[in-house]
């Protein structure tokens, strides 16, 4: 007690911090070190400042943790240690997600990013950790090959009109009415509260909104009045995620969204998305109304405006997530204008 008054640390500090063992030993082996991080994920800082990693991050980690127990189980003689990760080890697991797992690029690119930023901690910890971590690095698919898929106007008035008769798909409708014009995460639609509302001069509603994932603030303007009559008469039941994504497909199916499309469906066999041919309602899932409001508005409201809304801090990555690449036309058109020019001259 004494020799903590002397370091001016508060006596009940583990009853302040119930979680952080600050005499513990940090572990030099990968899962049992994220255990460790997991332990002390409240007091780890965020960007912009922030303590605490977020829910999704955590469960992210376990995933992770999840997987790399089962490579280690599979494939490694021990418990494999930060100082063991040299290059057969670390492209042996890309390819055990790759082809054993058959997990997308995406995730799989997910999962090794997750592992470099697991290397980076422990080395700062002073882990002992193999240099070839310095090259580990995540992956996604190329844009080139990304399938997007939206609702279109057209696809939304075939919504609105659409006879459905169950109190919880007419609920599912009204949160597809408001996803497509407010844009936002699924996690920052159904988490919508009417005390998040104000009455714009326009007539219209201001919707205000902190993101989950980024601690942005936004604001967006509805002004469509059927969504106006939802939030201000008939705010709709709270859905979760799950059921919101199930339901919503009937009502697309329902409103006759049924075009073929290329796009990648559930597979409840292999328990993998597989890429095909499918009716689009089969294809749709709530992360495609955000990607259908900047898609839909793209070209007809100012880039950063519908960046404001959406959160995207880069133009870059919004162009990515529409599936457009602005830099292709602008050299289409000052090529157009210099032979503009050169007729005239």
């Amino acid at each position: 007690m004494a020799q903590k008054a002397t370091l001016g640390v508060a006596p009940n500090l583990s009853l302040m911090i119930p979680n952080l063992n600050i005499a513990e030993k940090t572990p030099f082996q990968v899962c049992a070190y994220l255990t460790h991080f997991l332990k002390q994920a409240p007091y780890r800082k965020k960007s912009g400042g922030q303590m605490g990693l977020s829910e999704n991050a955590l469960r992210n980690y376990r995933s992770f943790q999840q997987h790399f127990t089962q490579f280690q189980q599979q494939y490694a003689e021990k418990t494999l240690c930060f100082s063991d990760l040299n290059r057969a080890v670390v492209e042996g697991f890309t390819r055990w997600l790759l082809e054993e797992k058959q997990f997308s690029k995406n995730y799989a690119g997910r999962l090794l990013g997750t592992l470099k930023t697991l290397c980076l901690d422990a080395k700062k910890n002073e882990v002992p950790v193999h240099p070839y971590t310095q090259h580990i690095s995540g992956f996604s698919q190329l844009q080139s090959t990304r399938i997007i898929n939206i609702l279109t106007f057209a696809d939304l008035h075939a919504i609105e009109n659409v006879s459905l008769g169950k109190p919880h798909l007419e609920t599912t409708r009204n949160w597809l009415i408001l996803g497509f014009w407010l844009g936002q995460r699924v996690s920052d639609l159904l988490t919508l509260r009417p005390d998040q509302l104000r009455n714009a001069p326009n007539g219209g509603i201001y919707v205000d909104i902190l993101q989950k994932k980024t601690e942005k603030k936004v604001t967006v303007g509805v002004i469509d009045p059927k969504a106006i009559h939802i939030l201000e008469n008939d705010f709709p039941k709270k859905l979760t995620p799950q059921r919101f994504n199930l339901y919503l497909k009937r009502v697309l199916q329902l409103a006759g969204i049924n075009q073929m499309v290329k796009g990648f469906k559930f597979n409840a066999e292999t328990q993998r998305k597989e890429i095909g041919i499918f009716p689009k309602y089969a294809v749709i899932a709530s992360h495609d109304l955000r990607r259908s409001f900047a898609t839909n508005f793209f070209g007809k409201i100012p880039t950063p405006i519908l960046m404001n809304m959406t959160g995207h801090s880069k133009e870059s990555t919004f162009m990515i997530y529409i599936g457009r690449d602005p830099n292709r036309d602008a050299f289409a058109d000052t090529f157009m204008e210099g032979i503009q020019k050169m007729a005239g001259s």
